[in-house]
């Protein structure tokens, strides 16, 4: 069972968000709570501040619930719909039947996307988040973070 699709580091080179991405629809909190649990009690987890399922229809995040492999519920819950569907658009991609390493593409895309983003664009919405995102702190932690990919490794 592989532990994270990606990480992003701060330019000093810490860990900030750990992800995990799915392409499964009709997901759950209390699912991702699950899946993140054993995720974290089977390998060794990246000590980031910040841990993301990522699904086509949900990102789950939880922000400081450490790597302790305990079924915490997600600290916040976003509809990816409205973050996603400019990416599955231009990919000419149907989000009720992409498969993994197409939504992985798009999770990557955004992401980088974000990394690169300043508050002006965020706020004109040029890159597509949520409130909730915004909220969460995640948006303003990995501007200018690097994303590494731990399984090419």
């Amino acid at each position: 069972m592989k532990l994270e699709d990606l990480v992003l580091y701060q330019p000093n080179g810490l860990p900030i968000a750990a992800v995990d991405i799915r392409a499964k629809l009709g997901t759950t909190p209390e699912w991702a709570a699950k899946l993140r649990r054993n995720l974290l009690a089977h390998g060794g987890a990246v000590p980031a501040l910040y841990f993301l399922v990522v699904t086509p229809d949900r990102v789950y995040l939880w922000k400081g619930s450490g790597t302790e492999p305990a079924e915490l519920p997600p600290t916040h819950v976003v509809d990816a719909g409205p973050v996603f569907q400019p990416y599955f658009a231009a990919a000419k991609l149907d989000p009720s039947s992409v498969r993994g390493p197409s939504f992985e593409l798009v999770v990557d895309t955004w992401l980088a996307e974000l990394t690169r983003t300043d508050s002006e664009a965020l706020e004109q919405r040029s890159v597509p988040t949520s409130d909730e995102l915004l909220r969460s702190g995640l948006v303003e932690a990995i501007r200018n973070a690097r994303l590494e990919y731990p399984a090419a490794a």
